[in-house]
């Protein structure tokens, strides 16, 4: 998952990159990357709640193929009028990271707690 850095000709020189790459918080798995962000009903972040009560802040991305999904699509309780989403689960360790939305075309709406920019120790 992690890379070298290519080689220069100056070696003391660092250039520090943003990171790219968005892992599971929980098990560390590779989910999406910065790239893949996007914007839906005007806007990447999102802060919802389902019947229940819950309040969920998800954040949008066009691919994230480190995720799988179960369950039919389904247009009940919506977050996104025109979409019907499925349960998006970690390919790493099956843990709840968000949905995936369909209408023609498909976007992630991902839990923002369950991610993270950095592995954390994680091999």
């Amino acid at each position: 998952m992690l890379r070298d850095a290519p080689e220069s000709e100056n070696q003391d020189e660092t250039v520090e990159a943003e990171p790219n790459e968005i892992y599971c918080a929980a098990c560390g798995h590779l989910v999406t990357r910065t790239d893949w962000r996007m914007s839906v009903a005007g806007a990447h972040e999102h802060t919802f709640f389902n019947p229940a009560g819950i309040v969920f802040r998800v954040v949008c991305f066009k691919e994230a193929p480190g995720v799988g999904v179960r369950g039919d699509a389904t247009a009940e309780f919506t977050w996104f009028d025109g979409y019907k989403w499925r349960i998006a689960l970690c390919g790493g360790c099956a843990g709840h990271l968000g949905w995936r939305f369909e209408a023609g075309d498909i976007f992630f709406g991902l839990i923002k707690s369950k991610l993270t920019m950095t592995l954390s120790g994680r091999q």
